[in-house]
């Protein structure tokens, strides 16, 4: 696996995972029929890369290098596992401290488990840190348990809970 900077013909990829990654963190505790929910996603996936160079974020996209020992072409040697979208200069609501924001991540379902959420962590740690930001944060749904657990073995902690009622 290696990673990269991504750019807008990455798009394409990042726009169709992100409409079905989606579907592991919707919280049971959202009653909406899942077309709707999709609607949704996709009008916000409509404005994402126009969002993503407006605020100056940054796209890794994490590839699988295809070694059968035949000679190819550079885009036939590599497809794209999954992405990470970075907002490198949000501010943390409470103390205002600039902190990278993990705005969005997915991988390809048949990859989760091999190791591509990590390099693309490591991606955007290393980001942080070059560019003197000390903090690094992220939302997961609670019940998205293997996100969870990726998250805690990178370093990852609680630090605040965000709590729903449902009003019937």
């Amino acid at each position: 696996m290696r990673v990269r900077e991504g750019n807008v013909q990455d798009w394409p990829f990042i726009y169709t995972l992100g409409k079905k990654g989606m579907l592991d963190s919707i919280s049971p505790w959202r009653k909406q029929p899942i077309e709707e929910t999709i609607r949704y996603r996709e009008g916000f996936l409509t404005g994402f890369w126009t969002w993503i160079q407006k605020t100056g974020s940054v796209v890794f996209i994490v590839e699988a290098v295809k070694e059968n020992g035949k000679p190819c072409s550079e885009e036939e040697k590599t497809q794209p596992i999954g992405y990470l979208v970075l907002h490198p200069t949000s501010q943390e609501e409470l103390t205002g401290l600039t902190q990278g924001w993990i705005m969005d991540l997915g991988v390809v379902p048949k990859w989760r488990g091999k190791g591509a959420g990590q390099v693309l962590l490591k991606a955007a740690e290393e980001y942080c840190r070059a560019h003197g930001v000390f903090y690094l944060g992220l939302a997961v749904s609670s019940h998205n348990v293997r996100a969870l657990k990726l998250y805690e073995k990178f370093g990852f902690a609680e630090e605040r809970k965000l709590l729903v009622k449902l009003i019937d």
